[in-house]
């Protein structure tokens, strides 16, 4: 993955295939690479483009600290760099507020974005303890800990996980602190009906942590669709990397970006959304 010098700092990207460009957006800790085996499969029909925030991954770490709508203008800035006009976006975990923060200030750049595991703000109390537990750690000095427990979880094979580990490693603690401090202070629950472009939200039937949020997506967005993996847990990128990709596929044909139609289409327009309640989980804006 080559290196190029935007916004003040040195970004690490991969970008590859032809077509309408798709961006994948990580999440704090964690580097590009979990999005992996979606970027080789989409490549096949889109323009992927992978890359590490600043601190994250390869990529150089700044002085400036990491904010939400920092990290939105270093994508559009990267774009830029690129000659990339437009693009939908591809977002894990606490990386869909930068998503969504995204096609809330920039709707001319960015077309839509499907939301792996995604969620507005971080209100859920294990959630929130989840990600100060990750604060605490990367400021012990456990920098190590942090990559080899992220890797292990996202893991699927030993290559995998050195490969996930090498990458996470690599970055600087300061800034995983900075982006989930962002994440914890970030919302945009008040805002989800000013977004008027297409969402996909993806979750984990077993993600009990992230699913809740759907719902609050669901009722808010004004054009949403949904799909919950069966026997899937958080880690979608990689653990159920075939599904989503399929369900992402399908869904950015269904909005037009790509001449390609398939009768799978239909199965990715959310027309009867059932109820996360189905599954046992509450509302996470409620106390």
């Amino acid at each position: 993955m080559p290196l190029l010098h935007v916004n003040g700092i040195e970004l690490h990207y991969h970008l590859q295939g032809k077509g309408t460009a798709l961006v994948f957006i990580h999440p704090p800790t964690m580097g590009s690479r979990v999005f992996t085996y979606m970027s080789n499969d989409l490549s096949q029909d889109y323009r992927t483009l992978l890359f590490d925030f600043r601190g994250h991954g390869r990529s150089a770490s700044s002085s400036a600290a990491i904010t939400i709508p920092l990290l939105v203008e270093d994508t559009c800035r990267l774009m830029d760099a690129l000659d990339i006009r437009s693009a939908y976006l591809c977002a894990y975990s606490m990386g869909t507020m930068v998503a969504l923060e995204a096609l809330l200030t920039h709707p001319d750049r960015f077309l839509g974005a499907a939301l792996l595991a995604g969620l507005p703000e971080a209100s859920g109390k294990a959630i929130r303890f989840l990600a100060r537990a990750g604060m605490v750690a990367s400021s012990l000095r456990a920098k190590g800990l942090v990559a080899f427990s992220d890797s292990w979880v996202h893991a699927d094979s030993p290559e995998t996980f050195h490969r996930l580990r090498a990458e996470s490693a690599s970055g600087d603690p300061a800034k995983w602190r900075e982006y989930i401090a962002a994440g914890l202070s970030y919302s945009a629950t008040d805002r989800l009906k000013r977004i008027r472009r297409p969402v996909l939200l993806l979750y984990g039937q077993k993600d009990r942590y992230f699913l809740p949020y759907s719902r609050v997506l669901q009722e808010r967005l004004a054009k949403v669709s949904t799909a919950w993996i069966p026997d899937a847990w958080h880690t979608l990128p990689i653990h159920s990397a075939d599904s989503c990709s399929r369900f992402v596929r399908g869904w950015l044909r269904a909005q037009g970006a790509s001449e390609k139609m398939t009768e799978a289409e239909e199965a990715y327009r959310a027309e009867a959304i059932p109820d996360p309640g189905e599954f046992g989980y509450g509302d996470p804006l409620q106390p």
